[in-house]
């Protein structure tokens, strides 16, 4: 839930977003796509955002003829119940039983299976039921085989269905050094974009590029884009990074919208060799001042980031000591200027001079800022900012 300023006293662990930078964002993208269509995706939660308390801000800062994508059928009702009037496609897999609620509330669907275009088919509705075929160009996901496209097409026409657009994914669009697959890929794609429009198909929707390709792949800009991680400021790898910076784009980087805060708890001294933690798996190696921050891996805090991961408090570095715990982390406050109870812990964004990145836990914990910020407990408080 996004809350008030006002309330951020009374918390001991949460999200604040900024509204700054996701404008710049949106902005950011606008440039590099042009006069596409643009679909902001919000699924998993927002990226761990809060689609509750993002999604107003999102929908204020949005432009006429900007679409939203998300994953689930539940995403998408919770954006018609907080204004959301534009497009959206609902780009995962509907149960059977639950495709009704997304034709009374005029979603797009994503279909790959011939069953899924049927049971549509069947329905009675007052509006026409728009579907996007997605097509399997080498993701081996969601989506028919390119052989299978022309079949579909013909079923989705049969059944009375608007085949408003088509989709593909790219499977490996961030390994800029070895472009050979993902050429494959749009080469396959637009081959069968080709026969379907030869078939009388207009397909006004046909998108391909995800915020990596838009970023470094111009040439996989089609009618749409849709823009996934890059709207939440982090960068699809840092190879994207990297080469986005080399093509002159040093003015348009992007800024992060997520800083993650908690609390110091508790703060006492121990003397070197004091062990910390479940399993002894560390013991301090000098008289240390120790930290208690009331987060763990049940917020969403990575396990894997035990003895490794860092936050700020009073704008130094604090490592981590021990194990992450289910609801707290033990931290080393030692050089943090006279850490006190209360005081404000970044787990991940700027603190005075210092910041703590997504990439930076990602790359402690073995994983990817996908996976630290989409994980982030939806039961934490969010506020804008």
């Amino acid at each position: 839930m996004a809350l008030t300023l006002s309330r951020k006293n009374e918390l001991r662990t949460w999200l604040e977003l900024s509204r700054k930078n996701l404008r710049h964002n949106l902005e950011v993208f606008r440039r590099l796509s042009g006069k596409v269509t643009r679909i902001w995706v919000v699924k998993a939660n927002a990226y761990g955002h809060g689609l509750d308390a993002l999604g107003p801000a999102l929908l204020q800062e949005m432009r006429k003829g900007e679409w939203l994508g998300v994953d689930l059928l539940d995403e998408a009702l919770l954006l018609r119940r907080i204004g959301a009037r534009c497009p959206i496609l609902i780009m995962g897999w509907i149960p059977p039983a639950r495709l009704g609620e997304a034709v009374r509330n005029d979603l797009r669907i994503m279909v790959s299976s011939s069953k899924t275009v049927m049971a549509l088919g069947k329905m009675k509705s007052m509006r026409p039921i728009r579907v996007h075929l997605k097509i399997d160009t080498g993701a081996t996901r969601q989506g028919a085989l390119p052989e299978e496209a022309l079949g579909m097409v013909r079923l989705i026409k049969r059944y009375g269905l608007v085949l408003e657009g088509c989709a593909t994914h790219f499977a490996n669009i961030e390994d800029v050094d070895n472009p050979a697959y993902s050429d494959l890929q749009i080469e396959r794609f637009v081959g069968v974009v080709s026969k379907i429009k030869a078939l009388g198909f207009a397909l006004p929707v046909v998108h391909a590029a995800c915020s990596a390709a838009t970023m470094i792949r111009r040439e996989t800009l089609l009618s749409a884009v849709r823009i996934g991680i890059g709207l939440y400021g982090l960068n699809p790898s840092a190879l994207v990074a990297k080469s986005y910076r080399r093509a002159a784009h040093r003015g348009q980087a992007l800024k992060p919208v997520l800083s993650w805060r908690s609390r110091v708890a508790l703060i006492k001294r121990v003397p070197a060799g004091t062990p910390v933690g479940y399993g002894l798996t560390e013991k301090t190696k000098r008289s240390t001042i120790i930290a208690i921050v009331p987060v763990g891996y049940s917020d969403g805090y990575d396990r894997a980031l035990s003895s490794r991961g860092y936050v700020l408090i009073r704008g130094k570095r604090c490592r981590v000591l021990g194990r992450v715990c289910m609801n707290m982390i033990i931290v080393d406050a030692s050089f943090a200027n006279g850490a006190a109870e209360n005081d404000i812990v970044t787990l991940i964004g700027a603190q005075r001079m210092n910041a703590v990145t997504a990439d930076e836990l990602a790359a402690a914990a073995g994983t990817i800022n996908y996976e630290i910020v989409s994980r982030i407990a939806e039961h934490l408080p969010r506020f804008i900012v």
